[in-house]
């Protein structure tokens, strides 16, 4: 019986949207700099992941859970962004595109024609 490999989940990055970085916007990446907020949750407990550290996990997403469901702006989501190799807590929008889209993706939000994405010597 064959089995299927799980699609990998789209990764992202994420940038300031406006000069002042008021804002801050998310774009698919390869790099996966920033993530939706959710700890991952073990199955069972290791030697690596003991009782102490699955209780800690349970209690970061239940806070964070509670956060994002006073979110007021649905526009946005609650985001960790990876800087200097920390995690930082933001309020992130979605639906930046960038050069990692899919091409149509990328020549919608361009505007460009679709006859104009041909390479020219």
């Amino acid at each position: 019986m064959e089995t299927k490999t799980p699609k990998s989940p789209e990764t992202y990055d994420a940038i300031c949207a406006d000069r002042n970085c008021d804002t801050i916007d998310c774009f698919k990446d390869p790099l996966d700099r920033q993530t939706v907020t959710k700890l991952w949750e073990a199955g069972g407990l290791t030697s690596f992941h003991d009782a102490e550290l699955a209780q800690a996990t349970k209690e970061i997403n239940t806070i964070l859970g509670k956060i994002e469901k006073g979110n007021k702006d649905r526009k946005r989501k609650l985001s960790f962004v990876k800087f200097r190799n920390r995690l930082f807590l933001v309020w992130a929008g979605y639906g930046a595109v960038g050069s990692h889209d899919d091409e149509k993706t990328v020549m919608k939000a361009l505007r460009l024609k679709s006859g104009s994405s041909r390479r020219t010597k």
